[in-house]
């Protein structure tokens, strides 16, 4: 089945050498991950110039960001896998409609969110617990972002097409593209046009405007993709909405979880008080930025999953999820190495104070020692999603912070007294039982898949 499927070039290396085809897959992705990250620490950079109420400002319109980002990105997982599995089964008319109902999904979903959130907005702004400044400045930054939601939404969807017909180097070149000009916009908009806060949110869908602009040349106009976009690839199709659904919104309900499990560890940690509450708030972020090859990875391993599901090459599968947890474990033992015995240095690199770095330094000693484990859960989940499952990955994140790290956490300080160190290893006991039972859930389902093609 799976010879025909070379004909999309861009998979030919899975079916040649699936590990150095996973690996070709992953680097541009890591590489565009990291521009992602940049794109956000420029934004903070420069409204950090503009003062600490600023900062709080643009600080309350995140978890409004992070709603958009967690739809758009997990419908995009969706149509990467759909896509995948679509070519790989040589489905090439499937692939197609998968294509056009993104880019449909897409622009529904910024049309919702825009009349959605314009409307409810500033009634929960003002109903979180912060001065009117500061709730001006949230609303004055998240109203652009709000209006220009179906760039953002575009932006992720168009490169899970590319992502899903195995071309993972051109959205890290349009990642890279956005992120450039969102330097060069910031400071335009923010204070040569002296628009303030608000310059950063019209730099930010100016510069994805942009580049979806760039997008849609390559997508419509040059016809580089594999998949052909079009009027009749975009008429609406349930089948096909389902597909996408079936994976996207339990990937966008489990990104959705993550935030408010962050909301509710932050609540925990805030009566330790405001040193402790900034050292997990740097070793967060911190760990999200050294985490980024472990992501890039497992992001290239739904599409490179979905492929081998979809042209029935299973026990390539078992063969790339044993090779990607011995890269990934090989990668985290080094960083749970330098983190366990540098925690203050990491921590100074963010901030001086002598408290903070005290109470950062528990953090990552606590946290990398489980650090080889993380790689189970993140590959198990982005495994389910290229098979076409959504639902573990979503029942994965659930476990991990809904059934244990979060009641641990409350259990163990409010109900025990215990010091904040505590909450510490509730996130670690979390991360721990979740990767086991995904890593068991993941090769059960691996197993299965095998002894349905020997029986028939």
């Amino acid at each position: 089945m799976h010879g025909n499927s070379v004909k999309n070039h861009r998979f030919a290396l899975l079916d040649i050498d699936p590990r150095k085809g996973l690996v070709s897959l992953a680097i541009p992705m890591i590489i565009a991950f990291l521009f992602q990250t940049g794109f956000n620490i420029v934004d903070t950079i420069f409204v950090g110039r503009l003062g600490p109420e600023a900062i709080a400002g643009v600080s309350l319109a995140f978890p409004f960001q992070m709603f958009i980002i967690a739809l758009s990105s997990g419908f995009g997982v969706g149509a990467q896998s759909l896509i995948a599995r679509s070519i790989g089964s040589n489905k090439k008319t499937d692939a197609d409609k998968a294509a056009g109902h993104a880019i449909l999904i897409a622009m529904l979903a910024g049309l919702v969110t825009t009349s959605v959130g314009l409307m409810l907005a500033p009634t929960l702004v003002s109903s979180m617990d912060a001065s009117v400044t500061v709730s001006d400045l949230c609303l004055e930054y998240l109203m652009p972002i709000l209006l220009g939601s179906v760039f953002i939404y575009l932006n992720m969807m168009s490169n899970s097409i590319l992502r899903g017909e195995g071309d993972t180097k051109k959205p890290m070149y349009f990642m890279a593209i956005g992120a450039v000009l969102n330097i060069i916009l910031d400071p335009l908009f923010i204070f040569y046009f002296d628009f303030g806060v608000s310059g950063a949110a019209y730099a930010t869908i100016l510069s994805r405007l942009m580049v979806n602009i760039i997008i849609f040349y390559y997508l419509f106009h040059i016809k580089g993709t594999y998949t052909s976009i079009n009027k009749r690839s975009m008429r609406p199709n349930l089948g096909i909405i389902k597909g996408i659904v079936d994976v996207g919104l339990p990937a966008s309900l489990a990104q959705i979880a993550l935030s408010l499990s962050l909301f509710f560890l932050n609540d925990l940690v805030s009566p330790f008080g405001q040193n402790a509450l900034a050292a997990f708030g740097v070793g967060f972020r911190v760990e999200s930025v050294v985490f980024l090859p472990m992501i890039g990875l497992s992001s290239a391993f739904v599409s490179a999953v979905g492929y081998f599901k979809g042209s029935g090459q299973h026990d390539k599968i078992r063969l790339i999820n044993n090779y990607a947890l011995k890269l990934l474990i090989s990668f985290m033992v080094v960083c749970s190495l330098i983190f366990f015995n540098l925690p203050e240095i990491i921590i100074s690199i963010f901030i001086n104070e002598e408290a903070v770095i005290s109470i950062g330094k528990s953090y990552l000693r606590i946290l990398s020692v489980f650090y080889p484990l993380l790689p189970f859960s993140l590959l198990s989940a982005a495994g389910f999603q290229g098979i076409g499952k959504g639902y573990p990955s979503l029942v994965l994140a659930f476990l991990r912070s809904g059934c244990i790290s979060v009641p641990l956490a409350y259990i163990f300080t409010v109900y025990m007294g215990r010091p904040v160190s505590y909450i510490w290893l509730s996130i670690a006991i979390g991360d721990t039982l979740s990767a086991i039972y995904g890593y068991l859930w993941f090769n059960v389902e691996i197993k299965r898949l095998g002894r349905k093609v020997a029986d028939q």
